[in-house]
C-alpha cells in the first residue's frame, strides 16, 4: 500500500472533480461487477468503539478523492469500509470517480512506490482543502497473505501449469480459478484489512 504525499492537483481541478464525482451509494447502484460482495462488505464492516470514538472526535469533516471500478478486487474489498465510515459518523464525505481518460491527470498525480497508478486511490483534503496524504490498493498486510493463497493455490493444484508466470500469461480457465480462490479467502482477512486500514487513514489525518 503506497502511502506519501503527493505534487498533487490544483484547486480548480479538485472542484472539478468533486463536482463530477459520485457518492458511495450512488457508485454501488451503479456497479455491474461483485455488487452482492459490495453490500455484503459494507453490511460486515463494524467499528469498535474506539473507532468510533477516533472519528466522532474529529474537528472537521473530511473529504475523499477515490478512484474506483466496482471489477476491482480490492475496490469491493475496501470502499464499502470507508463507505460505512461515511454513513456511521458522517466524518468522510466520498468523492469516486473512474480511472478513466478523463480523470488520467489524477490518477498520474497519485503514482504508487512503483510508478504506476493503482486502484483503490484515496486522497484526503481537509476542510480547507489542504492536501493531508493519499494511499492506494491495498494494506501491506493484505499483500502479504494475497501472496501467501496464491503459493496456496498453486500447491493445491499441481497439475496446472502457470505457477510463477505473469497472470497475463496463464490459461484463462486457470486464471479464473485462482481469482476464485483468493475471492473466497479475501473475506477471512476483512478484520486485519480494517484494522490496517484505519490505521493508515489515523496517520494521514494526525
Amino acid at each position: 500500500m503506497s502511502i506519501q504525499k503527493a505534487e498533487g492537483i490544483s484547486k480548480e481541478r479538485r472542484e472539478k472533480a468533486f463536482q463530477e464525482a459520485l457518492t458511495y451509494e450512488q457508485f454501488v447502484s451503479g456497479a455491474k461487477v461483485n455488487v452482492e460482495r459490495l453490500h455484503e462488505n459494507f453490511a460486515r464492516y463494524e467499528l469498535t468503539g474506539q473507532e468510533l470514538a477516533y472519528f466522532e472526535g474529529l474537528t472537521e469533516h473530511i473529504d475523499v478523492l477515490v478512484l474506483a471500478h466496482d471489477w476491482c478486487g480490492d475496490v469491493v474489498a475496501n470502499l464499502p469500509l470507508f463507505g460505512k465510515i461515511e454513513h456511521v459518523t458522517g466524518k468522510l464525505k466520498l468523492h469516486i470517480l473512474p480511472r478513466d481518460p478523463d480523470n488520467q491527470d489524477i490518477a498520474a498525480a497519485y503514482l504508487h512506490a512503483d510508478g504506476r497508478n493503482h486502484i483503490p486511490t484515496y486522497v484526503f483534503f481537509n476542510g480547507a482543502g489542504e492536501e493531508l496524504g493519499f494511499f492506494s490498493e491495498r494494506p501491506d498486510q493484505i499483500t502479504y497473505l494475497n501472496r501467501d493463497w496464491i503459493d496456496e493455490f498453486w500447491e493445491s493444484h499441481p497439475e496446472w501449469e502457470g505457477e510463477g508466470k505473469a497472470l497475463s500469461e496463464v490459461d484463462e480457465d486457470v486464471r479464473k480459478a485462482l481469482f476464485d480462490y483468493l475471492k473466497e479467502q479475501r473475506p477471512q482477512a476483512r478484520e486485519l484489512e480494517k484494522t490496517a486500514i484505519i490505521q493508515v487513514v489515523r496517520s494521514i489525518l494526525g
